[in-house]
Order: structure tokens, then C-alpha cells, then sequence
């Protein structure tokens, strides 16, 4: 039961980290696509999105080869791990409009074709490009906590700072 609560916690942590990160990228993509009267669903799309990402973020911390640039200088690690997320994200992405595509041509080159030709093709690297930042700002929040201690960072964030006389 204490494992259940404690992966409920962590998902909970990271699904409200990514909530935030996507909905501003998505607000920002809203008002952007608001000059061509294209619409969009900010809300529901960043509350999805942040479930999936978080959900796997701990699957994918707990496989062994995201150890793989444990011993090497920090920001090496950062840099490893938002590749990989990103690139997993680009993946699932491509599969996701290559489906869609399919559907609709009925054949493979088409749905490639019609997908680069799309006036989707340049929002969709945008949104991996800012999906980028955020796992960069996860994964860089990540080692500052394990630098000062597991949960220091939230109290460094969300405590009160200590005035000098409480210091003394």
C-alpha cells in the first residue's frame, strides 16, 4: 500500500510539473494559432499530455540505461535524459500523424507525403521543440534535488526563507 501511495505521490508531482509546462506551451501555440481562426483545445490536450509524460518519466527512470551517464559530470546526465524523452516524444509523435495519415491516403508513402506537406509540419517540431525545454527543466530541477537531498528543493521553494534573527 506504501509503494501504491508513493507512485501515486511521484506521478502526481510530475503530472502537475508537466501540467503547468505544456499548458503554457499549449496557451502560448492558442494564441498564436488565433490569427488563422484555428482553434484548439488547450486544457484538455495539456492534462492528457502531462499524464502520459509523467507516467513515462518514472517508467523510464526506473530502466537501467537511463543510469548510463550516472558518473558523468551533471549537466551530461541532463542533456542524456531530455534526448531521450524528447526523442521518445518525436517518436510516438511521428507514429501518431503517420497513422492518421494512413487512414486517410490508405498507403505508407502517402501518409508521409501528406504529413511533410501538411501546414502541420512546422507547429508539430515547434511543440516537440518546447516539450524539449520542459524535460530539460525537469531533468535539471531532478539533479539539483538529488545535489542538495531528495526534497530540498520543494522546501527551498516553498518554505518561508529564515530571517537573520532566526538564523542566529
Amino acid at each position: 500500500m506504501q509503494a501504491l501511495k508513493r507512485e501515486l505521490k511521484k506521478i502526481g508531482s510530475l503530472a502537475l510539473f508537466f501540467f503547468i509546462g505544456f499548458g503554457y506551451i499549449l496557451l502560448l501555440m492558442k494564441l498564436f494559432l488565433k490569427e488563422y481562426s484555428i482553434s484548439s483545445y488547450v486544457l484538455s490536450k495539456a492534462f492528457v499530455g502531462s499524464l502520459i509524460a509523467a507516467k513515462a518519466v518514472v517508467l523510464m527512470e526506473m530502466s537501467p540505461w537511463m543510469e548510463r551517464f550516472r558518473g558523468s559530470a551533471r549537466y551530461v546526465s541532463v542533456l542524456y535524459k531530455t534526448f531521450v524523452y524528447t526523442l521518445a516524444v518525436l517518436i510516438i509523435g511521428l507514429i501518431e500523424r503517420l497513422i492518421d495519415g494512413y487512414l486517410k491516403t490508405k498507403s505508407i508513402s502517402g501518409a508521409i507525403e501528406l504529413f511533410i506537406n501538411s501546414e502541420h509540419f512546422y507547429p508539430f517540431l515547434a511543440t516537440i521543440l518546447c516539450i524539449a525545454v520542459v524535460f530539460l527543466i525537469h531533468n535539471i530541477f531532478t539533479e539539483i534535488d538529488t545535489y542538495l537531498g531528495k526534497g530540498n528543493l520543494l522546501k527551498f521553494f516553498f518554505n518561508r526563507p529564515q530571517t537573520q534573527q532566526n538564523r542566529l
